[in-house]
């Protein structure tokens, strides 16, 4: 009963966000990921995932969207991130992993 109150509790009252530094990212789940370690970036409508090099699947980590009023703002500093590091960003549907 306490593990399904702390995953409501996780779900509903954490804010995940993805922070991009010149050439690394850090996860939601405060993991720090190399440039290097990523192989594209997916967009599919609003959520966006870094997929990692040998992995078929973007993990949950690292997949994540903006609010509405920080979406066009957000989108370009992705595509910024991208170019600086030469990142291709394919617009498909993709799947994540726990």
């Amino acid at each position: 009963m306490g593990y399904i109150i702390f995953l409501v509790g996780r779900i509903f009252f954490t804010k995940p966000s993805v922070t991009l530094d010149s050439d690394h990212i850090i996860s939601t789940k405060l993991q720090k990921y190399d440039a290097s370690q990523i192989e594209c970036i997916y967009m599919n409508y609003r959520r966006i995932g870094f997929k990692l090099y040998g992995k078929r699947i973007v993990p949950m980590d690292l997949c994540f969207y903006f609010k509405g009023d920080q979406e066009t703002a957000g989108v370009e500093a992705v595509r910024e991130w991208a170019a600086r590091n030469d990142k291709e960003i394919k617009h498909k549907f993709f799947q994540s992993w726990v």
